[in-house]
């Protein structure tokens, strides 16, 4: 089911399966199309919510003095959650979404937490590379939408393309390389999203009371070990995984695995962790 219209959230998502609710949070300036390729998978296990987060896809920016930090799309996760009358759901999310994930776990709306490369966890701000890298994909984006709408059609094209947010960048399908730079090129949201994220970092994280899993892929060229995966601010049941020739966008690499990490990381509850009463 696709939902957004005037009686219905503001934010756009997806919703398909049975099972436990899990939620799905995209990367910066892409959109809920980004799990595509494991959502068949996924659905058979789990009642599976794909979100676009505010200024992306199909939903709207914030309104206005609402904030676009990742604690400020974490607050417009959670209306949408009150407006399907989830009082808390299994979060996933990559990059900007791994961190909105991490929020979210922050304010008590999330039975686990899955949080795949996820952005923020640098020591004040946001890499330089980080900052400089996000700017050129958007260019590039623009550029290519604009001189060839249906590039990348070429492997070589694709692995040009993806050659920092894959692992695997000359096996990456069309399919989802050619939305990535539909939703990078027109994200209306993203200026304003990658402003506020890349000047804050993730705080506060012994916050979170229920089972944590945060898995970096072992050829991920985003986000480097030595700056931007610092473990001081997540808690203490937090579980660490390599995803084996992944890059940034594990997904893309290799859907399968993505989607056996998020079914067993939103498999344990809080209760039999024995991380609150049961």
């Amino acid at each position: 089911m696709s939902a957004r219209s005037a009686a219905s959230p503001r934010l756009a998502f997806d919703r398909t399966g049975q099972g436990e609710p899990l939620v799905l949070l995209h990367g910066q300036g892409l959109s809920r199309r980004s799990w595509d390729p494991l959502i068949t998978q996924l659905s058979t296990e789990r009642d599976v919510i794909a979100v676009d987060l505010p200024g992306h896809g199909e939903s709207p920016r914030q309104p206005e003095g609402h904030g676009n930090a990742p604690a400020d799309l974490a607050r417009a996760v959670a209306d949408l959650l009150d407006e399907l009358n989830l009082p808390a759901a299994h979060v996933a999310g990559n990059s900007t979404g791994g961190w909105v994930a991490l929020e979210l776990g922050r304010l008590q709306r999330a039975r686990s937490v899955t949080a795949i490369s996820p952005a923020g966890l640098w020591r004040r701000k946001a890499p330089f590379y980080v900052r400089a890298a996000m700017r050129q994909t958007r260019l590039n984006a623009r550029v290519v939408r604009r001189v060839a709408p249906n590039a990348p059609r070429t492997r070589l094209a694709r692995a040009l393309f993806m050659s920092t947010a894959s692992g695997r960048p000359f096996s990456v399908p069309y399919e989802p390389v050619h939305r990535a730079v539909h939703d990078m090129a027109t994200a209306p949201g993203f200026g304003e999203t990658l402003h506020a994220m890349e000047s804050r970092r993730f705080r506060d994280g012994a916050d979170i009371q229920v089972p944590v899993t945060v898995a970096f892929g072992s050829r991920d060229r985003v986000l480097l070990p030595l700056l931007a995966r610092r473990r001081a601010e997540l808690p203490d049941q937090t579980r660490w995984q390599r995803l084996r020739g992944c890059g940034h966008i594990a997904m893309f690499d290799d859907p399968d695995l993505v989607a056996g990490l998020l079914v067993e990381g939103s498999r344990s509850d809080a209760a039999s962790l024995g991380l609150v009463g049961s």
